[in-house]
Formats: C-alpha cells, sequence, structure tokens
C-alpha cells in the first residue's frame, strides 16, 4: 500500500515536473522555491494515514497473537486444574479491559463510531454492557484460580480422606462389620484404623 502510493505520488511528480525532497520521514514537493500543490499535500497526508494503519495492524497483530497463546493457556489450565496457566489470561484480559476503555474513550470523539450505535446513549449503553461482561469473565477466571490454588492445600487431606473410605470399603467388604462399628472407625485416625 505504502510503496503503490508512494509510486503514485513520484508519478504525479514527474508529471508536474517537480522533484522530490525528503526531510527525515516528511516527503515534501518543489517546483524551484514554490511548495507543491494540495494534491501533493493529500499524497503525503495519505502516506502518512497509510503509514500509522500498517503500524496498528502489525500492533494489533502481535497483540492478538499474544491473547490467542493466553487464551489456550486458560484452557490448558481449566482442563488440568492448574493455577500457573490460567494466571497469564487474567494479566492479558486486565491489559485488554485498560485498552478497550481507552479505545471507548477515544471512540466517543468521532461521530462516526457513535453514530453505528445510534447515539451517545446507545453507544455508552453497549460499551458499559462490554466492559462489564469483560470484567466479569475476569472475575470468573479470577475465581476459578483462586479454587485451584485452594484444592492444590487440600489435595494431601483429600488423598488421606480417599485413602480412609478405601481402607473403611475393604474392611466393610471382607468383614461384616456392623454401621456403628464402621461409623466409629471412619472417624478415627488412620494409624487407629489400621
Amino acid at each position: 500500500m505504502l510503496s503503490m502510493l508512494h509510486n503514485d505520488m513520484e508519478d504525479d511528480a514527474e508529471r508536474r515536473g517537480f522533484y522530490e525532497v525528503a526531510y527525515g520521514e516528511q516527503l515534501t514537493f518543489h517546483e524551484g522555491e514554490v511548495t507543491s500543490t494540495n494534491n501533493q499535500r493529500r499524497f503525503a497526508k495519505a502516506q502518512h494515514l497509510a503509514s500509522v494503519t500498517v503500524i496498528f495492524l502489525y500492533t494489533s497483530t502481535i497483540l492478538t497473537s499474544i491473547y490467542l497463546m493466553c487464551c489456550i493457556s486458560l484452557l490448558h489450565g481449566a482442563v488440568k486444574y492448574k493455577r500457573e496457566y490460567v494466571l497469564p489470561w487474567i494479566m492479558a484480559a486486565c491489559v485488554g479491559v485498560v485498552l478497550l476503555i481507552v479505545a471507548i474513550i477515544v471512540g466517543d470523539g468521532y461521530p462516526c463510531v457513535v453514530n453505528l450505535f445510534g447515539g451517545h446513549n446507545l453507544y455508552h449503553f453497549g460499551c458499559a454492557l462490554f466492559v462489564l461482561t469483560f470484567i466479569y469473565a475476569i472475575c470468573a477466571v479470577s475465581s476459578f484460580a483462586l479454587e485451584t490454588g485452594a484444592r492444590c492445600g487440600r489435595r494431601r487431606s483429600g488423598e488421606e480422606r480417599g485413602e480412609r473410605l478405601l481402607l473403611l470399603d475393604h474392611a466393610a467388604h471382607s468383614s461384616l462389620l456392623s454401621a456403628a462399628q464402621l461409623n466409629k472407625l471412619s472417624h478415627g485416625t488412620r494409624t487407629q484404623f489400621v
């Protein structure tokens, strides 16, 4: 896109007899001592807009790729109940909420964006609903992360409880113990049972 625009600018300059003078990254066209016409100014403005668009596209592609990796990590952490895989998504989502709020504030200054929603009131309502949904998702995933962190601490006591139940089941099947005896044994420690 930039090279096509640059070629068009050079063609137009050759037709008019102008020559190109580069000052850093800004191009100006001169005919002798006279600054270029409005057409060349439009070309320069279009070149600047194209450069900004390319930078925006590269940046958004990189951010989207990072967010995709965080989402895959979130899915892996949810399936495996591992807190450390969930945390990158939470951090990325918090950054995403901040960027979303900035985009909403910037978008409020552009009437064409606001008119897509049908006015300022619907724009603000839609944006608030979107931000609140995003924050709810962050809270839900954070709750899951806290729960998985608590499960890691309780895993050892749960393993002992599972062993005790397995021993009780084996004892119940191997001998005909009464319900009172099973109840008495279920409240004892593992060493007393053995």
